[in-house]
């Protein structure tokens, strides 16, 4: 399953979660994408994470969520797997 993630870096803890992700203590396995942020609000970014169900992607960024204010996940498909589903529509 893919999901597009988008959050807000809580800005109070930037230093902490800048050191853990220099230091490699958070795991990017799952993130099939870099990050991408909003130009007009660099807190905000948005990347695209893969796991095998909900559960295993809530397992994968449970630590990384403690370093966001907000966060917003919604399941994604590849445009192979829309395009059958809009042509069915």
């Amino acid at each position: 399953m893919l999901f597009l993630v988008k959050v807000r870096v809580d800005k109070a803890r930037l230093a902490e979660f800048g050191a853990r992700l220099q230091g490699g203590a958070l795991s990017r396995e799952a993130i099939r994408s870099d990050t991408y942020c909003l130009d007009a609000d660099p807190a905000v970014g948005y990347s695209v994470w893969e796991a095998e169900d909900e559960a295993d992607f809530s397992r994968r960024f449970a630590p990384w969520r403690e370093y966001y204010t907000e966060a917003e996940i919604r399941r994604v498909v590849p445009p192979t797997e829309a395009m059958p589903r809009l042509m069915r529509s």
